[in-house]
């Protein structure tokens, strides 16, 4: 057995803490970044600064294709969904912003069922439109309207509820995800929830609440797959739409990743964007937060038109997806292609299907438009 004199051992020690203090530890450099099979590959676009106003859009999220191969967008700003051909020629708007039937609040997610029938999430309630996006009727609940994830073919939803539980200091959340038949309150089957707590007059911390999300993605035949967000952690579930697990995903190499300077600053610039778009502008809204100055393990996931399963990885720069296959396997790799800084990728959104794929920079700062992608091989 081999010893350490004091001087060496206080020695080690004294190093140790420089590293931790520092974060200079080894496991917070970002893993080396795999093998490129395919890119994504900006194709064409929707969207302009000035002129057709069926063109100019104010707040575009979540686009995504109709069954037909259309391309459906949803306009925050102006409270109604544009739809185009899949060459990006206006069709038709759907809703406006208002109080009666098929009218918006504030729209935020849509989903279309095979039929061609759709589900829009506009906080207030979930409205059905039917194939000819004629209204039919909304969805309320007493107490927190669903957050819509996908509808389902044999009717409902897959979405995320919160419950909020005022203790004296602090708000106890809980959030579930799970699938419902129509708008009774309580869903019919739950596949998964996390609890966590939000102290009241606490600093705006986030990385207080760094795996208190859950990272989410179902196909119409009820098949869902979820991960709960961590930094040092990649573990996701598939279940059947009953709720009986299927598929389970594990990667242990995964470790911390520190976000860089100009991470850190393109992130809160993106926030204080944000922030100024929502609240108008109002003063204390946008600088009473402290970004966490780690990655995320992964993003966004979803599932495209060959059932597989698309996750966004979160420690390296730009855009790069790991595909799997429903056994759990990797197939392939892919990254956006950028000729541009990663960094003003930070805030860009990709989603795919049967169809194609779609991404929206999310980011006030940049002209609004969505963005038509090809996947090719990469060279």
């Amino acid at each position: 057995m081999r010893y350490c004199s004091n001087t060496s051992a206080g020695i080690l020690i004294t190093i140790s803490i420089i590293m931790i203090l520092t974060g200079c530890g080894a496991d917070e450099t970002p893993p080396e970044l795999p093998l490129i099979e395919y890119k994504l590959v900006i194709t064409d676009s929707i969207g302009v600064e000035i002129g057709d106003p069926n063109y100019i859009l104010g707040w575009p999220v979540n686009p995504t294709h109709t069954p037909d191969g259309d391309i459906a967008i949803i306009d925050t700003k102006k409270c109604a969904v544009f739809m185009y051909t899949p060459e990006g020629e206006f069709i038709r708007t759907i809703g406006r912003e208002g109080e009666g039937p098929g009218e918006f609040h504030m729209p935020w997610v849509m989903s279309f069922c095979s039929d061609g029938s759709m589900l829009i999430d506009d906080r207030d309630g979930i409205s059905l439109f039917d194939s000819n996006y004629c209204f039919v009727n909304q969805m309320t609940w007493p107490f927190i309207v669903p957050s819509l994830i996908t509808a389902l073919d044999g009717g409902g939803f897959v979405g995320k509820a919160a419950e909020f539980h005022p203790e004296d200091d602090k708000i106890m959340i809980v959030s579930t995800l799970a699938c419902w038949d129509d708008d009774d309150e309580d869903p019919s089957v739950e596949y998964f929830s996390i609890e966590c707590e939000w102290i009241i007059d606490q600093e705006n911390d986030q990385s207080k609440y760094r795996e208190n999300s859950i990272i989410c993605c179902a196909a119409r035949n009820g098949r869902v797959f979820y991960s709960q967000s961590s930094i040092d952690e990649f573990v996701i579930h598939g279940c059947e739409a009953d709720g009986t697990s299927f598929l389970y995903i594990e990667d242990e190499s995964v470790h911390r990743v520190r976000k860089s300077e100009d991470e850190l600053q393109t992130e809160m610039d993106n926030y204080v964007s944000l922030m100024n778009m929502i609240t108008g502008g109002a003063p204390g809204t946008n600088t009473d937060v402290k970004l966490d100055p780690y990655k995320q393990t992964m993003h966004k996931m979803f599932i495209d038109g060959e059932e597989r399963l698309w996750v966004r990885l979160g420690f390296y720069p730009g855009i790069v997806f790991r595909v799997y296959d429903m056994s759990g396997e990797i197939l392939f790799h892919v990254m956006m292609d950028y000729p541009g800084n990663p960094l003003d990728l930070i805030s860009w959104q990709i989603t795919g299907d049967e169809h194609g794929f779609l991404a929206v920079n999310t980011s006030q700062e940049c002209s609004q438009k969505v963005y038509m992608l090809t996947l090719v091989e990469a060279e």
